[in-house]
């Protein structure tokens, strides 16, 4: 009779203990706050995560977070740049509720110096780079055709079609005469200003 009297309460006992993990187990508790650096700069973006599941969160812009949590969770902050920081959720807590605002350290990492050539010397490379012909673009001929140097050249070089020629010998020999004291310096006695004068003449009569 005793026997049975000590197995029911060793029951007993076991059921209340497993039901009060198990009632642990499902309590959920609000986890909240804001994580920020060491120097009090909010970190929006920030990751939480509760270890050893898949359940996380990110900050907002303003580095505030909410996450549920279970009793004894260990609940991780991460940020790009910055050392990762781990809270634990306590085991005995009748808070619904907690706040934790976690605080990341900037993570400074040192990388070793590296030189990127492409050619395996540095003589190599100054004699590539020295005697490497320059390519001309597109942009760079048509600044060279649109240069007032370049034009005055190229239209020198032109050859004269027939008025150009008539104009060009009448005006050397007028100029040649007027200087002998030959023909009047005036406008009146110039050939050419006479032809110019008629041409425009005719050019108004037919746009009349």
């Amino acid at each position: 009779m005793k026997r049975r009297i000590y197995f029911i309460l060793i029951l007993l006992l076991a059921l209340a203990i497993g039901q009060k993990a198990e009632a642990q187990q499902q309590k959920v508790i609000q986890l909240s706050g804001i994580i920020q650096t060491t120097d009090s700069t909010i970190l929006p973006g920030a990751s939480v995560f509760v270890k050893g599941t898949k359940r996380g969160t990110i900050s907002n812009d303003a580095g505030i977070y909410s996450i549920a949590v279970s009793p004894g969770d260990s609940i991780e902050f991460s940020y790009i740049g910055f050392k990762s920081a781990i809270v634990h959720i306590p085991q005995e807590t009748t808070n619904s509720q907690l706040y934790s605002s976690p605080r990341l350290a900037e993570d400074t990492a040192f990388l070793p110096t590296a030189i990127v050539s492409p050619l395996p010397t540095p003589a190599q490379f100054k004699y590539m780079f020295l005697n490497s012909p320059i390519v001309r673009t597109n942009a760079d001929i048509a600044r060279e055709n649109l240069n007032i140097k370049n034009l005055l050249r190229e239209m020198r070089r032109m050859p004269l079609d027939g008025d150009a020629i008539y104009n060009m010998h009448s005006r050397e020999q007028f100029q040649r005469g007027a200087g002998r004291g030959m023909v009047p310096t005036s406008g009146i006695f110039n050939p050419l200003a006479w032809r110019d004068f008629v041409r425009s003449l005719k050019e108004g009569g037919s746009s009349d």
